[in-house]
């Protein structure tokens, strides 16, 4: 699997967020998250998005007026 979770893509990740964490936490968090994230790509999840995000606040807005 190409992309695994590693510490190494955990730290670079945190830091491009500009999240901080502890020393020594990106093995655990990698650790953690490798298996999930192992799962999805095994079967090939596709997540479509709306082409247009803001149409989804006018489908809430007009949910609300109900």
């Amino acid at each position: 699997m190409p992309d695994q979770v590693t510490p190494e893509r955990v730290a670079a990740i945190a830091a491009a967020a500009r999240v901080p964490i502890q020393p020594g936490a990106e093995a655990r968090i990698a650790q953690a998250v490798g298996p999930t994230a192992a799962r999805f790509a095994a079967i090939d999840l596709a997540m479509p998005l709306e082409i247009e995000p803001s149409s989804f606040v006018v489908v809430q807005r007009a949910e609300l007026d109900r």
